[in-house]
């Protein structure tokens, strides 16, 4: 399944060398955050992950011992990567201090988790550290500057909004007190690049925007031609027959499922499966391959379909209900490898949940990576749902969620005959 979070998608090149960091390194100067224009509202922002480009033994500075800071000796970052702590209570302080909008618990502003209610999620990439420390790795002076590339994300739009580079540095002395006390050189410098952040033109253009508004399925419907599914399945089909129905979908190394739903060769999936291909193969339950086109894809709404051979395998009704919460439901996909194709897992509707603004159905269907796309039945045999994305197991519990099948009919233009 999709991970939103890796959607964010954080691709620094990778740091060539190791000479050692510049040495021309100036005062560090204080990174005035303007206060937000009179009126305006700030949207929440979330800092979602924090990661670094550099290597272990990658020299990032000098250090110097003594008293008079002599004998100059390589800085590594493995010796400073330990004082990167406590980032996120950082971001969350300074985004309080510069008057944008944080949540009432900043614990809560910052959970690294899928699905958060905010919409603006803030990745940074730490790409560069140049450091002079004096005296000793625990209570040290000197100054260090830190490289950052932010990535802003919309889960609403599913896509980065902005990416905004800052080259922020700190300087610290013994005895140094003020609100800074207690924080070290590292933490200092991340904060003045939060401010750089925050005080960027193109980020606060995006975080004073009103929140936006997202088109309905019927404003997206009136762009596209309806498509008409022929020939589904009328009455109930056995959840073993409803197996042959149920695809691999592989594009380019990775896979997911798919469901058959008209008799000349329309499969539902998800958007995030065919990953913007055009063409994908499908495996059929009895190994079977044929070649898919990929006909429409909405992105927001993570749904897709595909044109293909059906070879005269049966195409499975849909039933647009969404099923009342204890109701039995079955997922049919390909978990984790595909020698699993086919693999059939029961569970419960537990609930009807608003996510990031859409529909889904919750349930303890167990489901995994590779299921993405497959579908959710009735008893009947018939899809009420996409598998879509879920809680990981570590969180202690076993809940996914799925698409309506209503949605993924709305939003690709699609209509049953009949």
């Amino acid at each position: 399944m999709r991970t939103l979070l890796l959607a964010l998608a954080l691709c620094a090149a990778a740091t060539s060398g190791t000479s050692a960091p510049r040495s021309d390194t100036n005062a560090a100067t204080q990174v005035v955050v303007a206060p937000l224009p009179d009126g305006s509202v700030a949207r929440p922002v979330a800092l979602a992950r924090l990661r670094t480009q550099l290597r272990p033994d990658q020299q990032v500075g000098v250090y110097r011992a003594g008293v008079v800071c002599v004998s100059p000796y390589a800085l590594l970052w493995k010796q400073i990567e330990p004082q990167f702590v406590n980032f996120d209570q950082i971001f969350g302080e300074e985004l309080k201090a510069a008057g944008f909008k944080p949540e009432s618990d900043p614990g809560n502003l910052f959970a690294d988790q899928e699905h958060v209610a905010t919409d603006l999620q803030v990745g940074g990439m730490i790409k560069g550290v140049d450091a002079s420390y004096c005296g000793d790795l625990l209570h040290v002076s000197g100054k260090i500057r830190i490289d950052v590339e932010w990535q802003v994300y919309s889960t609403l739009r599913r896509e980065v909004i902005a990416t905004i580079s800052t080259h922020e540095m700190a300087e610290k002395s013994r005895g140094m007190g003020g609100k800074d006390e207690g924080r070290s050189l590292p933490q200092l410098a991340f904060a003045a690049n939060v401010r750089g952040l925050l005080a960027n033109e193109a980020f606060r253009k995006i975080v004073v925007a009103p929140d936006p508004v997202m088109p309905s399925a019927e404003a997206i419907a009136a762009t596209q031609a309806p498509i008409v599914l022929a020939g589904q399945t009328k009455g109930t089909v056995r959840i073993a027959d409803a197996v042959g129905s149920v695809v691999s979908v592989f594009s380019g190394d990775a896979f997911g499922s798919g469901v058959l739903v008209s008799s000349d060769g329309y499969v539902l999936t998800n958007h995030h499966v065919v990953a913007g291909a055009k063409v994908v193969r499908i495996r059929w339950s009895d190994g079977l391959e044929t070649p898919g086109e990929v006909v429409r894809s909405d992105k927001r709404r993570d749904v897709a379909l595909i044109k293909t051979a059906p070879r005269g395998r049966t195409a499975l009704a849909v039933n647009r209900a969404i099923p009342a919460a204890g109701t039995p439901v079955y997922a049919i996909g390909t978990p984790l490898d595909p020698k699993l194709q086919s693999t059939v897992t029961r569970g419960v509707v537990s609930a009807s949940r608003i996510v990031n603004g859409f529909s889904f159905i919750q349930g303890d269907v167990p489901v995994t990576h590779g299921n993405s796309g497959g579908p959710l039945l009735d008893e009947r045999g018939a899809v009420v749902g996409l598998t879509d994305w879920g809680v990981p197991a570590e969180a202690g519990s076993v809940l996914n969620f799925f698409i309506p099948i209503g949605d993924a009919l709305d939003f690709l233009s699609l209509k049953v005959s009949g």
